[in-house]
């Protein structure tokens, strides 16, 4: 899989002629509902045959970067967003960065640029999917200007993943389990439990979890609370461990004597962390 700039692909229009199923969105966190719409390109573009899975996101969140949303951290890394691309097929990722003349583009004038980047065969977006100047771009207006810029494209919309209760799966819903501390009810929304980015924290020889400083992360943090997780290792060993989260540190210790006493002898020189990943929150 391979990221490309958007404004770059425009000039060079080094994949013009090639087939391509897209899909856009900002996709933070990667939910069940983002989930089934990358699953729905992946299909139609199997079905079409030699024909690559690309997916158009942002840099920048839109809605945030236009006042239409409270700015928060995102969910997820790059490179935690790249690992579950790959695990849904997506070929190429296109980043597009949400400058002020971007943001000045009509929905038109988006969906005239990106059809020109590829061979595009189907565009597939959510239900509440927006784009444009004022965000006032719909699937149904483009659906009525799609067939100016190319002959062959479809335009599909899978229905909105929703949950029992008939809610909407939503980025913004998963915000807010987290920042209220509801780490369960946050992986039911995703799909699997909710993950910090640990491959920048400094290696120990020692094998023993860390102690991190909460500036550290540019993710979403629950709030101060212990919290049942698993700490993986790049080498894919995990260790269920208890997380603490104070006003400045998150601390990870083990319950367990016997599984601490196994963590300080892991063998690893240097240990080289991957993530943390949330299983609940303790009373």
């Amino acid at each position: 899989m391979e990221f490309y700039d958007f404004n770059q692909l425009y000039v060079s229009k080094q994949f013009a002629q090639r087939k391509a199923v897209i899909s856009i969105g900002v996709f933070d966190g990667l939910h069940k509902g983002h989930q089934e719409i990358i699953r729905t390109a992946s299909n139609k573009a199997k079905e079409i045959g030699n024909c690559d899975l690309v997916v158009f996101t942002f840099a920048q969140n839109p809605k945030m970067m236009m006042g239409r949303a409270p700015f928060l951290p995102p969910l997820f890394t790059i490179r935690l967003t790249s690992v579950l691309y790959q695990s849904l097929g997506v070929d190429k990722v296109v980043v597009i960065d949400f400058s002020p003349n971007f943001s000045k583009l009509t929905g038109e004038e988006f969906i005239a640029r990106l059809t020109s980047l590829f061979d595009v065969r189907a565009i597939v977006v959510g239900e509440n999917f927006r784009c444009g100047l004022n965000a006032d771009t719909t699937p149904k207006e483009i659906s009525h200007f799609l067939p100016r810029y190319t002959k062959n494209a479809l335009l599909i919309v899978p229905h909105m993943y929703r949950l029992k209760d008939g809610t909407n799966d939503s980025s913004t819903l998963v915000r807010t389990k987290i920042i209220e501390g509801k780490l369960a009810e946050s992986a039911a929304l995703l799909g699997r439990n909710y993950s910090l980015d640990l491959a920048h924290i400094p290696s120990r020889k020692d094998g023993c979890p860390p102690i991190v400083s909460l500036g550290s992360f540019v993710q979403l943090l629950p709030p101060p609370g212990e919290y049942d997780a698993l700490l993986f290792w790049y080498d894919s060993t995990s260790f269920k461990v208890m997380c603490c989260i104070d006003e400045k540190f998150l601390t990870i210790t083990c319950r367990d004597e016997l599984k601490r006493f196994e963590l300080s002898l892991t063998k690893r020189e240097p240990t080289r962390y991957d993530r943390l990943e949330f299983i609940k929150e303790l009373p």
